[in-house]
């Protein structure tokens, strides 16, 4: 299974509205989540509009052409009205999702763009869902325009946002897929803003059940020339296997092969 999220950046250009179709040809997401895009059916072949459009949830931002949705592959699915941030958030709730169906539970997704100010509304938008019954999965993700991940001491860039972090894992029991799948390294940079293109915001994440980490292949920053034509944020995409990794325990260590004593006799 392949969770997809990607800010488009206005629709981008009405010439150039590939930003779907390229997604799908690289990375096939079994769920896409996606902001700031116009009306899907601007993306996409009338083929895959036609075979797909009942697994599409889309709305706008207010009198913007652009707004937020969600694409799910399988399954039946059903609009979660989120009337306080219409099209700046979109959530569905999914039945007989083929993944899902096998971890036993219903599945609701909710597809993400913070408004300014960021804090303020995101904090707003997660007691909204937080309102909702605790009888499924969940799965958030989006362009949350503050950092969703934990910084090393040594990077460059030291914008830190840990109160998100901490609030999706104890009221939801949600974590990062990037960082899990990554945890030494330093935070890829998801968005290239501001007059210093090189500063790596990371602020384009993907979160999910912890349970799901034992089934976390990889998850990645697409980066090229092509996706940085395309918008100012790069796609995350996380890889889950239909199988639970391997755990490897350690042998049994022999009592007459014990580790010496270190302390004095």
């Amino acid at each position: 299974m392949k969770i997809a999220t990607y800010n488009l950046r206005c629709g981008g250009k009405a010439n150039r509205r590939v930003h779907w179709t390229q997604l799908f040809e690289v990375a096939n997401p079994d769920i896409f989540l996606v902001q700031e895009t116009c009306p899907p059916e601007q993306y996409v072949t009338h083929h895959f509009w036609e075979t797909h459009h009942q697994q599409i949830q889309w709305a706008k931002v207010g009198n913007n052409a652009w707004g937020s949705a969600v694409f799910v592959r399988s399954g039946i699915v059903s609009r979660i009205p989120v009337p306080d941030f219409e099209g700046c958030v979109v959530g569905v709730e999914v039945e007989g999702f083929a993944w899902s169906a096998k971890q036993g539970r219903k599945l609701r997704i909710f597809s993400i763009h913070a408004p300014a100010p960021y804090k303020p509304s995101v904090n707003r938008m997660l007691d909204w869902i937080g309102s909702l019954p605790d009888d499924g999965d969940l799965i958030i993700g989006g362009d949350f325009n503050l950092t969703v991940g934990v910084r090393h001491p040594n990077e460059k860039q030291q914008d830190q946002d840990l109160w998100l972090l901490e609030r999706l894992r104890r009221e939801f029991g949600l974590v990062s897929c990037w960082q899990a799948a990554n945890p030494n390294r330093d935070l890829a940079q998801t968005l290239r803003w501001s007059r210093d293109q090189a500063i790596p915001y990371h602020c384009d994440g993907i979160f999910v059940p912890a349970a799901w980490y034992r089934y976390l292949d990889q998850c990645e920053v697409l980066a090229s020339p092509l996706w940085e034509e395309l918008s100012d944020h790069n796609p995350v995409v996380a890889t889950f296997s239909e199988e639970p990794a391997p755990v490897f325990l350690p042998t049994a260590v022999p009592a007459s092969a014990a580790i010496p004593s270190i302390l004095p006799s």
